[in-house]
């Protein structure tokens, strides 16, 4: 493994590490001061869910550089730095967001704001240094992982880019499933009670997120055709889906039910919508891409095609050794 992979996996790690570190540290002091933080279903649990929601993105993040390590992806580690500025504008917003709900929960409420402010700030500069450093990262590792590429689909520029957004399409993928299943947890625990009819509804949008995309990843892999038109019909269901919640946030009808939570809940939705417009620009990229070699192409650097001598990419010398074939 090259040095550069090994020093991104170090530093998500402890990215990780100090992170939680310092969400416990908020948490247990709101804790102490907040009585009622997990004591009803409404929106003064906004710090417990934005410390659920930062532990769980990195460590996620993690999961992405370590995946992209391991398989020589490039594109997903630059992804990590995408998933981390993300992930830093959530801390962003909880840093302006969380004074209201305390002033407006208990009394002492800017007591308590000061005593995590530093930690808080402390979470948002730790994310932007490692953001700022794998920006740096990428450079080396890309030219590190760049033989390896080559392995897998060879110096045909036309399977290359469809290489490319083979993996781009896998990444975006992986953002969806964080993305979607944070926008529902949240929408559940900070908006929702259990009386209301779309409280079932946005539960059973996680399994049915993990199906539809567990069905992507099949189907960008096989190259099947109906699998990726089944994904693409219901990434635009859930495109309308954001749209309308999005509108509910602004119905006056619906004001009191959002009240403190509409600023980060219309950003979630909007990052949704962002994300599942780039996924289906890639799902009809690669649909078009179908059936063009970058499957065999795979399939051969995997050991999974037991006809591999069809694939001329060599020559036989006199001593029978392989060589590669310069002429093609």
């Amino acid at each position: 493994m090259p040095l550069a992979a090994k020093l991104c996996c170090w530093l998500a790690g402890l990215q990780a590490m100090t992170v939680i570190g310092l969400e416990v540290s908020i948490l247990v002091i709101v804790l102490k001061y907040v009585e009622n933080v997990f004591s009803s279903w409404s929106s003064d649990k906004g710090v417990a869910i934005y410390f659920m929601l930062l532990v769980i993105a990195s460590l996620y993040g993690v999961f992405l550089v370590v995946g992209g390590v391991l398989n020589g992806d490039t594109i997903q580690i630059i992804g990590f730095c995408v998933f981390n500025l993300f992930t830093m504008s959530l801390a962003i917003f909880r840093y302006f967001q969380v004074r209201t709900w305390l002033n407006d929960e208990v009394v002492i409420g800017d007591l308590v704001y000061n005593m995590i402010q530093r930690e808080m700030l402390a979470s948002i500069v730790v994310m932007a240094g490692i953001t700022a450093v794998f920006g740096v990262m990428t450079y080396f590792v890309f030219h590190s992982f760049g033989w390896e590429i080559y392995k897998r689909v060879g110096a045909d520029m036309k399977i290359r880019r469809m290489y490319i957004n083979y993996r781009l399409l896998v990444l975006l993928l992986k953002m969806d499933f964080f993305v979607f299943v944070g926008f529902a947890v949240s929408y559940i625990i900070l908006i929702l009670k259990s009386s209301d009819p779309e409280f079932g509804i946005t539960i059973a949008l996680v399994p049915l997120t993990l199906m539809v995309l567990s069905l992507a990843f099949w189907g960008l892999r096989r190259e099947s055709v109906w699998a990726m038109w089944t994904v693409v019909v219901l990434l635009c269901a859930s495109s309308a889906y954001f749209v309308f919640k999005c509108a509910r946030m602004y119905d006056p009808k619906q004001e009191a039910k959002y009240a403190t939570q509409k600023p980060m809940m219309t950003y979630y939705t909007v990052v949704s919508l962002v994300v599942v417009a780039g996924t289906l620009h890639q799902c009809a990229t690669c649909l078009a891409n179908f059936g063009y070699g970058l499957k065999d192409r795979i399939e051969i650097t995997r050991g999974k095609r037991s006809d591999m001598e069809q694939i001329q990419d060599y020559y036989v010398n006199a001593a029978g050794d392989r060589r590669m074939n310069l002429d093609g």
